[in-house]
């Protein structure tokens, strides 16, 4: 028995009619007419700024092709911080806020512990590598001390190789920070360097600070894998030199006879 095919394709036509005219687009007309309570922006928030209560609206809008990670609540947006500039109308996505507050210095909200940022002064421009120092520079420190000019500038085993975290200008500003006021004036000159240190660290460059002219110079740039291994390179001398620092077994037994002998 031969099948006409004309009447197959129009037999299929007819189903794919019906499925169409009673599932799908009622499917979608029940998804266009169903509402939901969202909350939007309602007044302008400037980056890195708190968004409050007075800045949202709930309104009540269409569940067709809207986002599922909407706030939805305003609790949920409330006493969160801004990542980009909010307009009036703006939705709030996940990533347009953050539930902590945003850094002008994202360098330094993730010192790793133990370790400290430490600002160092450039008096002139011939200390601070002629304003060519960057954030993530691997630098060695220097130290010239006034009362010995004929003395070579020692060398200081415990500040080889100090990471920088920072370079600011005289006015505050990190000097990669484009001021729209100063585009055509003359570049401020690098008034400080902030750098990345152990404690023992921030001891010498705080005597040092105060006593003659620090100088930097760039050891590494550009080689994550090279600032890496110099760093802890460093690590392991600061860790030598405090184990040489602290007194051997003879010395506390030592210490501690003449100890007791002053008590008795």
């Amino acid at each position: 028995m031969k099948i006409n095919i004309r009447l197959l394709y129009g037999i299929l036509s007819i189903i794919l009619a019906l499925i169409i005219a009673f599932i799908a687009i009622p499917a979608v007309t029940r998804k266009a007419a169903s509402t939901t309570e969202i909350i939007r922006i309602a007044e302008t928030v400037y980056a890195g700024e708190c968004i409050t209560e007075s800045d949202l609206e709930t309104v009540t809008v269409g569940n067709l092709n809207l986002p599922s990670s909407l706030a939805t609540k305003p609790e949920d947006v409330i006493g969160t911080y801004a990542v980009t500039n909010l307009y009036p109308g703006d939705y709030v996505l996940p990533q347009k806020v953050s539930s902590t507050p945003l850094s002008s210095d994202p360098s330094l909200d993730a010192i790793p512990d133990g370790m400290m940022a430490f600002s160092v002064s450039i008096r002139t421009l011939a200390v601070g590598l002629s304003d060519k120092l960057q954030v993530g520079d691997i630098v060695r420190v220097y130290h010239y001390d006034d009362n010995q000019v004929l003395d070579p500038v020692p060398d200081i085993p415990e500040l080889h190789f100090v990471k920088v975290l920072a370079v600011t200008d005289e006015n505050g500003y990190d000097t990669d920070y484009e001021q729209p006021d100063l585009a055509e004036t003359e570049k401020p000159q690098t008034a400080s360097v902030t750098l990345l240190v152990s404690p023992l660290q921030a001891r010498l460059l705080t005597l040092f600070e105060n006593d003659g002219n620090i100088h930097l110079a760039l050891v590494s740039r550009g080689n994550p894998k090279l600032a890496e291994e110099l760093l802890q390179r460093q690590t392991d001398t600061i860790a030598s030199i405090i184990e040489e620092s602290l007194p051997s077994e003879d010395q506390t037994e030592e210490i501690t006879e003449e100890s007791s002998a002053a008590s008795e």
